[in-house]
């Protein structure tokens, strides 16, 4: 099991305001890319089979990385990360 903690800023790990839902808006991007993690406030969970091989962990590193890009984007492209 592993978790993300999203927040505004990586350096001061200033939080964002829980209205604008991260945490939901980031797993909304997981589902849609076809990776399971759970959203608990801006926190994300995930729980990955006990057997990998090298090339899942990789494709599931890649899918998260992907769900995070896209998280920004959304909300670069709303205007909220000001």
């Amino acid at each position: 099991m592993g978790a993300l903690v999203l927040v505004k800023n990586k350096a001061t790990h200033e939080k964002f305001k829980a209205e604008l839902g991260v945490g939901m808006r980031c797993r909304s991007h997981c589902f849609r890319l076809g990776l399971i993690m759970r959203a608990v406030g801006d926190r994300m969970i995930v729980a990955p089979p006990l057997v990998m091989t090298h090339a899942q962990i990789d494709e599931m590193v890649a899918l998260i990385r992907r769900c995070l890009d896209a998280t920004l984007a959304e909300l670069q492209a709303a205007g909220q990360l000001d």
